[in-house]
């Protein structure tokens, strides 16, 4: 039951302000003059008072809002007429009422009676561009751990290829990024694993239903094992054909074969650690995978050094260096999933019948065909720029990286926004979950115009961190503009594909990339017939972005959404 102070701030019942406000502002008495006074109106009278004038106090009709400045008068004489001899002196000596202020500091302190909303819930619409929300600190526990966490691989990612382009050569660069691009397809498709775990788990946990998080977690973990074995070995034996099949030049082919053979090794920690990452954001709880990540660097760090610099193993070190450190990762989450006891043994050890891995399944076709749907377009885009020479797809890799980076600073915020989605969702509570995306979405348009700032600034330097060849630098700074102009229609649409996803909304996201690949690719098909450049080729990979935008603003806008027409009342 809530109330307002002065129309703006929400307000708990006087039941569930007490335990956060201090006894005398209450003006509680001994036990022994407590049963004199006159029983506590029911919640909904206290409702219903406090949305007349005030908040009332128990047991009388003065308000406390009302009566501050009346001294001896409302509520104060109405109780002294209530209670009589010893216990009128009493009250005559308790310090005056609490101020509208001191009850929303109170407040501000404390948690909701519910234990899901923020104390000072259901912010309006017209807070959401506000420099401030009660939505904020829950977002932003959240986020920030989600951000170092992401930004973990991209960063590793971004030192992997200055040092090959800085060490090993053009050639090696431009292999790295082929292997990178086909290495990454092949197991984005399974990323289903990550986005539909999370919201499973978090349904499962807001329920208490612990054996219920033991089956979700070890069914997506037997199917994580199965295809992860099954794309290694594929990889490692059909990578030649399928580097030639891109159209990689020769001398790009070889050192890029090195490179995935050691890279393939670590498919089957990749698409666990999708599993193990969900479950951890089923519960709230980003700083655990972040820590996980921290580990895995620093040894990816340290095998990069020795191997590459110590041993001379070139292109294969680096792949070998990142496979180890993804397999030490897994393990440090697998050891805090048993410690604590999010799993039982024995749902690992039993495979899962087809009945139990069906909802995940049918989820994952959806979320697996808008994956290979939008990596089948970046991977034809690659292969148009692999025509270039190993000189543009060494400045397309580099785009890669830099745009692959720039995109996490908003993709924690699609964490986030996913995972307190799930849990307003899975409580019936739209309205919450439409607060919170309305704020995300704020601060990530907003992260995204700081972003574009960077880049745009950045242009002219930016390049020679990761290469020193001449031409590779004037074709990222030709190309960099373009990515960075972009940026906050990414973040919006990111935004949008977290409330979609913690809505389980597979079905719409997949129709969504599939309109918008065929636009694309009616672009690409110009660009190979035409022979466009490399900055066009990458206009068209970003209509991928546009495309999003529009389809998951048209659904999260419409009245049968997953957010039940609250954008359109907030709106109206």
């Amino acid at each position: 039951m809530r109330c307002t102070i002065l129309g703006a701030t929400p307000l708990p019942s006087a039941a569930a302000v007490a335990p956060v406000l201090p006894a005398r502002a209450l003006g509680a008495a001994s036990t022994s003059t407590s049963s004199q006074l006159a029983p506590a109106p029911p919640r909904r009278q206290v409702a219903t008072q406090c949305l007349a004038g005030g908040l009332q106090q128990p047991g009388g009709s003065g308000s406390w809002l009302s009566s501050g400045s009346r001294s001896g008068g409302g509520s104060q004489g109405l109780r002294r007429r209530q209670l009589g001899g010893s216990s009128r002196r009493l009250l005559t000596q308790q310090p005056p009422p609490p101020r509208a202020a001191d009850i929303v500091g109170a407040l501000e302190a404390g948690a909701d009676d519910d234990g899901g909303s923020p104390a000072l819930s259901h912010a309006s619409a017209s807070t959401a561009w506000q420099l401030g929300s009660p939505y904020d600190k829950e977002i932003f526990l959240l986020a920030i751990p989600a951000l170092f966490s992401v930004l973990l691989d991209p960063i590793m990612g971004m030192v992997s290829t200055a040092i090959v382009g800085s060490t090993l050569g053009t050639q090696a660069l431009a292999a790295v990024g082929l292997c990178t691009i086909v290495f990454n397809f092949s197991n984005f498709v399974f990323n289903f694993l990550l986005y539909t775990t999370t919201p499973r788990i978090a349904a499962a946990a807001a329920r208490k239903d612990s054996d219920g998080v033991s089956q979700i977690m070890s069914q997506g973990l037997w199917i994580a094992t199965t295809f992860g074995l099954s794309m290694s070995v594929l990889l490692w034996n059909r990578c030649p054909a399928i580097f030639a099949a891109m159209g990689a030049q020769p001398e790009v082919v070889g050192p890029a074969v090195a490179y995935m053979r050691a890279r393939c090794i670590a498919s089957p920690a990749i698409l666990m650690y999708y599993v193990l990452s969900g479950t951890f954001r089923g519960f709230k709880d980003t700083k655990t995978p972040l820590a996980a990540g921290m580990v895995g660097n620093l040894i990816h760090l340290g095998l990069i050094l020795a191997l590459v610099f110590g041993l001379g193993w070139g292109v294969a070190g680096v792949g070998l260096a990142t496979s180890l450190s993804h397999w030490v990762a897994l393990t440090f989450l697998m050891a805090n999933v048993l410690g604590r006891g999010y799993v039982k043994v024995g749902d690992l050890l039993r495979p899962p019948s087809w009945a139990e891995v069906a909802p995940m399944m049918k989820n994952g076709i959806f979320l697996s065909t808008r994956s290979l749907l939008a990596m089948g377009m970046l991977m034809w885009a690659t292969r148009l720029i692999a025509g270039f020479g190993a000189v543009g797809l060494a400045a397309h890799e580099i785009l890669r990286q830099i745009w692959v980076f720039s995109n996490q600073a908003y993709t924690s915020l699609d964490i986030a926004t996913q995972s307190l989605v799930a849990f307003h969702l899975g409580k019936g509570d739209r309205r919450s979950a439409a607060d919170v995306f309305r704020r995300t979405l704020s601060l990530a348009v907003f992260a995204g115009v700081l972003i574009m700032g960077g880049l745009l600034a950045a242009q002219t330097s930016l390049p020679g961190v990761f290469t020193q060849d001449a031409a590779v630098v004037q074709q990222v700074k030709l190309v960099l503009p373009l990515i960075a102009v972009f940026m906050p229609l990414d973040a919006a649409a990111s935004v949008m594909d977290g409330v979609l996803l913690g809505s389980q909304e597979a079905g719409w996201l997949s129709k969504t990339m599939a309109v918008t690949a065929g636009v694309c690719a009616v672009g690409l098909l110009a660009s190979q017939r035409l022979a466009w450049p490399l900055t066009t080729i990458w206009f068209v990979i970003k209509f991928l972005a546009v495309g999003r935008l529009i389809g998951n603003a048209w659904r999260l806008w419409s009245r049968s959404g997953p957010l039940a027409g609250e954008l359109r009342k907030a709106a109206a």
